[in-house]
């Protein structure tokens, strides 16, 4: 047989293989067009919203073959996992469907998944949506509160707790109806000694009789009175919205509260609610220092309800 009768039978034999090749379907090949139908307080697409808010999916969805399951999911790691999900009477390529879930309470981004199935389970189709819970509250990090200094009178004392600011004598004065407290070292010998250290660190209201520093005139000023008390729970890493927050002031402000704690030390915590009726949680990293030093601080944390 010659060279070209070889090649002439090849094209044949490739030209019958390919008659009989049949064309799969991509693995997970989105089959469905979901389409949005808005309305009210529908979303339309990716959308920011408040902790605990309702989120109403009204949308339409067609699909290339029939579909038999519908449903909604949250950050899906498979097919299977659904926040809610309708099984169709009859087999169709179009569906439409309002839903109304109620959105997290933690602050975060969330994927949420509009998905339909076959009669098999089988994967047709989604569309993604970005929902992202704002946070309510504040966090504020690493601020620094040092002891009350007699001369230049320019340490940081004194905080608003709902804006993260510190002032000094020197700056709050302009500034008094915004601070929720300050903080000095205890002299009065009301605060007994620790076993391990003499940590009179005190956090204290201004309507507080020991918020009336001899050294410091604060008879313009307004004296927020913000109650406080020194507790252990919840962790400070477990408040993780304005909700978390209030359930604990309301646990453990309930008695015991006071607009004075003392012999703080790193690791402490003072759940407190301000005068504007806020609740929050201060967490101390870092004291140093045992004496009334203008160079003793504390090194604290802030989480209050916005």
């Amino acid at each position: 047989m010659t060279i070209k009768k070889y090649l002439v039978s090849a094209v044949c034999i490739l030209g019958i293989f390919s008659a009989c090749e049949k064309e799969a379907d991509p693995v997970d090949g989105n089959y469905a067009t979901v389409t949005l139908n808005g309305g009210g307080k529908a979303v339309t697409g990716d959308v920011a919203i408040n902790p605990g808010d309702s989120i109403t999916f009204d949308f339409t969805i067609t699909t290339q073959r029939p579909m038999a399951f519908v449903g909604i999911q949250k950050n899906p790691v498979n097919h299977t996992a659904f926040l809610v999900r309708d099984t169709l009477k009859t087999a169709t390529t179009t569906y439409s469907a309002s839903k109304t879930l109620k959105a997290d309470t933690i602050n975060g981004s969330y994927l949420y998944r509009i998905v339909a199935h076959d009669s098999s389970g089988t994967y047709i189709g989604s569309k993604d949506l970005v929902i992202t819970v704002n946070p309510d509250f504040y966090y504020y990090t690493v601020r620094v509160l040092r002891v009350p200094d007699t001369t230049g009178k320019t340490n940081p004392c004194y905080m608003a707790a709902t804006t993260g600011e510190t002032f000094s004598y020197t700056t709050g004065a302009a500034n008094s109806a915004k601070i929720d407290f300050g903080i000095m070292f205890d002299t009065t010998g009301l605060a007994s000694p620790s076993t391990t250290d003499d940590l009179r660190f005190c956090l204290y209201a201004l309507s507080a009789p020991q918020g009336q520093l001899p050294f410091y005139d604060l008879g313009s000023w307004t004296k927020n009175n913000t109650i406080m008390k020194k507790a252990t729970s919840p962790a400070f890493n477990k408040l993780l919205s304005g909700g978390d927050l209030r359930a604990a002031a309301r646990t453990n402000l309930a008695s015991g509260t006071t607009s004075k704690v003392t012999q703080l030390a790193a690791g402490n915590l003072v759940f407190f609610k301000t005068a504007s009726g806020k609740a929050g949680c201060l967490s101390v990293n870092y004291v140093n220092g045992n004496s009334p030093a203008a160079s003793s601080f504390m090194n604290v944390d802030i989480k209050i309800e916005r």
